[in-house]
C-alpha cells in the first residue's frame, strides 16, 4: 500500500513550526524555504506561511502572493495555483548586502515573483503554516543558502540530510518532528490542526473495474494455482444495500461459474466471505474478522491448483479451505463487482469504498512473500499477470500497460484517514506503510524540468521539421499576455516537451504508440490501434461517401478523446472508444462537419486541437463519446467529465500565462494527436 501524511489545517487553524526560526532571515543572509501545499478550494487574502507580521506567502484566490519588508505592497503572482493538487512552492532569498537582496518564488519550478528589495529588515520569529486557509502540507524545509538551476526543481522526497538543510517537517510518516538531523522543536498543532495520513487509490461506488482482453488473465479458469490480493477501505452499508461486498470475482461470461472474495455485514462490522459456484452447485464460506467500516485493510487468496484455497487479512492467514475451484470456458475477471448476466448492467456492482494495489498472480504465493507484496510493487516479479497500483492517476496494468475499463464511474480518489487507522503489514516498524513514493500530479508542474541544453528534434519524427516550426511559432500568440519574465522559460518547456513527446512517440508504422488512425480497405474504413508491437485492428466501418475523408475525421476525433482520457488518468480502451465515436460522430453531419473543417483549416498547432475538442464539446458528443467507452450508458457520466469539462472550458476562458502553462504541460501528449492530423488524405480540402 501507499500512503504518505500531510499537515491538515482548517480556516482558524494553525501549525507552529518549532519554538524559534530555523534560518537567518533578518536581511543580512541566504536562504531557502520549500513547502508541498495542497489547497482546497480559493481562499482570498489566505497564508499558507507566515513569520510574524512582516512576511508571508499566501494565496489571494488561487494567485500566491508574497508580502515582506521592503515591498511597497504585496506582490501577486499570475499563474494561478490549482485546488485539490499538490504543488511545490519554493521561496529563494540571495542576499547581496546589507538589507538588501534578490528574491524569486517558485510554483513547481516556474518562477512567479521575482525582483529586488532594500531596506530588509525582519524581526526573527517563529514560522507559522496557516490560519486563514484551508490547506494540507508535506516536507517543509528549510536551508541556510540560496538555491539555484536544478536545485529549484520540485522533489516529493523528504530532503537529505545536508550542511545546508537546517530543518524539515515533514508529515510524511505521520509524525509532528523536525526530521532533518538537527532535532529542533515538533512542530506545535493549534485549533484543531493535525496530521492525517493521505491514500491515492481508486474510488469504486456502485461501480467496477475490468481488466483489458488483451492481458488474456486466464488464471482460475485454467484450473491451476494463482493468487489475487489488494487493499481496500469499504464504506458502511446503508439499509438499503447489500450486505456483501464483492473485491474481486472471476466468473464464465455465460454460465456464472467461477469465484468471488470479499466481505459481508455483520452485526455492524466485516466478516470475509468466499462463494463459489459450478453447474448447478455452489458453496460458501464465511470468517469472522469484526473489521469496521473506514479502515485500511489487506485482503488476499491462494490457491494450490488442486485442493486448498488460503485466505490473508493484513497479512496473517485465517482461513484454510479444502475445495476445488472450478474451471470456465469463457473467464471474466471484475474488481469490486460480482458478473451476473442476469442483471441490469450484467454484474452486482456491491462494493462501496476504495481499492489500491491489486495484484493478480499465475502462482501460489508463500504467506512470506505475500507479505512483503503488501507494501512493495511486484510488477516485475515472478507470475505477476496483473498489477493496478491505483495510487497516481496512470491505472493501466503495470505488467503489461495494457488499461482496464473503467464500469459505471470509477474513479481516482483521494482517502484521507488518522495515522493510527492504517493496518502495517507483519514486522513493519511503524504504523505507516511507505513503498517507493511516486511524485503527486501537481498541477502545474512542467513535463520536462528546464535545461540548460534544448532538447533536439528526433531524427525519426513523425512530424516534419517545417510542422514542428510552425507548432513552436504559433505558441508565441499564446505567449503574447504572459509576463516577460516567463516568456523565455515557458518557450524552452514547449520546445523541450514537443520534441520529447516526439521522440518517445515515433512508433511502427510511423504513428505515435497510443494513437488510433485508419486506412480504407476494400469497401471499408479499418481502424487499427498504434500499440509498441505494431498496429492493431480495433474496428471498421463501412463505407459510403467521401470515404477517405470521413475516416480521417473520425480518426481524429477517437485520438482526441484517447487522448483527453489519457490526460484526466482514466485509462481507455481502444475497441470501446472507436465503437462509440464512430456512429455518434457519423450520425451529426453538422458535427461531422465542423470537426473537418477545425482539422482542414487551421496550422498544425496546439490551437487546431483545442478547437477539435471545442467542437466536441460544444455539440455534446464528447460527454456521450465518454459515457459509452466507459459505462455503455452516456447519461452516467457526470462524475467522469465534470474535471475534464471543467479543465477544457478554463483553456477558452483564462487565456494568459495559465493557458501557456497548460499547454506546454500537455504538448507531450498532443504531440501524438497532430501527428494523427497531419495523416489528412489529399481529399480533404
Amino acid at each position: 500500500m501507499y500512503q504518505y501524511g500531510a499537515a491538515d489545517v482548517r480556516y482558524g487553524q494553525r501549525i507552529q513550526l518549532g519554538t524559534s526560526t530555523p534560518i537567518n532571515n533578518s536581511g543580512t543572509s541566504s536562504y531557502s524555504i520549500g513547502f508541498w501545499v495542497r489547497p482546497r478550494t480559493p481562499a482570498y487574502d489566505g497564508l499558507l506561511l507566515s513569520m510574524g507580521t512582516d512576511w508571508s506567502i499566501g494565496l489571494h484566490g488561487m494567485q500566491l502572493t508574497l508580502d515582506m519588508p521592503g515591498l511597497n505592497a504585496p506582490r501577486c503572482a499570475e499563474v494561478e495555483l490549482l485546488p485539490e493538487q499538490w504543488q511545490y512552492i519554493l521561496y529563494v532569498w540571495q542576499w547581496t548586502g546589507t538589507g538588501a537582496g534578490n528574491y524569486t518564488l517558485y510554483a513547481n519550478g516556474t518562477p512567479v515573483i521575482e525582483g529586488s528589495a532594500t531596506g530588509v529588515i525582519i524581526t526573527e520569529s517563529v514560522f507559522t503554516l496557516g490560519g486563514t486557509t484551508d490547506a494540507q502540507f508535506c516536507n517543509v524545509a528549510f536551508w541556510s543558502t540560496a538555491f539555484t538551476g536544478e536545485e529549484c526543481q520540485p522533489v516529493w522526497d523528504v530532503p537529505p540530510p545536508g550542511p545546508s538543510l537546517t530543518a524539515c517537517y515533514s508529515f510524511s510518516d505521520g509524525s509532528t518532528g523536525d526530521v532533518s538531523g538537527h532535532n529542533r522543536p515538533a512542530a506545535i498543532f493549534q485549533g484543531g490542526a493535525h496530521v492525517t495520513m493521505l491514500a491515492p487509490a481508486l474510488r469504486v461506488v456502485n461501480a467496477a473495474v475490468q481488466p483489458s482482453p488483451r492481458d488474456n488473465l486466464t488464471v482460475v479458469a485454467n484450473g491451476g494455482p494463482f493468487s489475487v490480493q489488494a487493499w481496500f477501505n469499504a464504506d458502511a452499508p446503508s439499509d438499503f444495500q447489500l450486505s456483501d461486498r464483492t473485491l474481486f470475482a472471476c466468473r464464465d461470461r455465460d454460465t456464472r461459474d467461477g469465484i468471488a472474495l470479499g466481505l459481508r455485514w455483520d452485526n455492524g462490522a466485516f466478516d470475509v466471505c468466499l462463494k463459489s459456484l459450478s453447474g448447478s452447485s455452489g458453496a460458501s464460506w464465511e470468517q469472522g474478522a469484526a473489521l469496521p467500516a473506514g479502515g485500511w485493510h489487506h485482503l488476499a487468496m491462494t490457491y494450490d491448483g488442486s485442493a486448498t484455497v488460503r485466505i490473508f487479512l493484513d497479512g496473517n492467514s485465517v482461513a484454510a479451505i479444502g475445495t476445488t475451484l472450478p474451471s470456465v470456458a469463457s473467464p471474466v475477471w471484475v474488481f469490486g463487482a460480482d458478473p451476473d448476466a442476469s442483471v441490469a448492467g450484467g454484474a452486482v456492482h456491491d462494493f462501496q469504498g476504495h481499492l489500491q494495489a491489486v495484484g493478480l498472480w499465475s502462482r501460489e504465493l508463500p504467506q512470506n512473500e505475500l507479505q512483503h507484496y503488501m507494501s512493495s510493487d511486484p510488477s516485475d516479479a515472478d507470475g505477476c499477470v496483473a498489477y493496478y497500483a491505483w495510487n497516481a492517476l496512470g491505472l493501466a496494468n503495470q505488467v503489461t500497460g495494457n488499461p482496464p475499463s473503467l464500469l459505471n464511474t470509477a474513479t481516482p480518489s483521494l482517502v484521507a484517514t488518522p495515522p493510527s487507522d492504517s493496518t502495517p503489514p507483519p514486522g513493519a516498524p511503524s504504523t505507516t506503510t511507505l513503498v517507493a513514493v511516486p511524485r503527486p500530479s501537481a498541477g502545474l508542474q512542467p513535463s520536462v524540468r528546464w535545461a540548460t541544453e534544448e532538447v533536439a528534434l528526433p531524427a525519426q519524427s513523425p512530424l516534419s521539421g517545417e510542422q514542428v516550426d510552425a507548432l513552436i511559432a504559433s505558441y508565441e500568440q499564446v505567449l503574447a499576455s504572459v509576463p516577460g519574465a516567463m516568456k523565455d522559460r515557458l518557450r524552452s518547456l514547449f520546445r523541450n516537451n514537443l520534441h520529447l513527446g516526439l521522440s518517445r512517440g515515433n512508433g511502427p508504422g510511423g504513428l505515435p504508440v497510443g494513437s488510433i488512425a485508419g486506412k480504407v480497405e476494400g469497401k471499408h474504413y479499418v481502424f487499427y490501434h498504434h500499440t509498441a508491437q505494431g498496429p492493431v485492428e480495433c474496428d471498421r466501418m463501412e463505407l459510403t461517401v467521401d470515404t477517405e475523408c470521413i475516416g480521417w475525421v473520425i480518426s481524429v476525433a477517437s485520438t482526441c478523446v484517447c487522448l483527453l482520457l489519457a490526460v484526466v488518468g482514466l485509462g481507455y480502451s481502444a475497441t470501446q472508444v472507436v465503437k462509440a465515436a464512430r456512429p455518434l460522430i457519423t450520425e451529426s453531419t453538422s458535427l461531422l462537419r465542423t470537426l473537418g473543417a477545425a482539422a482542414q483549416q487551421g496550422a498544425i498547432d496546439g490551437s487546431t486541437v483545442i478547437r477539435i475538442i471545442k467542437a466536441l464539446y460544444l455539440g455534446g458528443t464528447l460527454g456521450k463519446i465518454f459515457g459509452a467507452a466507459l459505462t455503455g450508458s452516456w447519461f452516467t457520466i457526470a462524475l467522469n467529465c465534470a474535471s475534464l469539462i471543467l479543465m477544457v472550458v478554463g483553456l477558452f476562458t483564462t487565456g494568459g500565462a495559465y493557458l501557456a502553462v497548460v499547454l506546454a504541460q500537455l504538448v507531450l501528449n498532443i504531440a501524438v494527436l497532430i501527428a494523427v492530423i497531419a495523416q489528412k488524405p489529399s481529399n480533404c480540402c
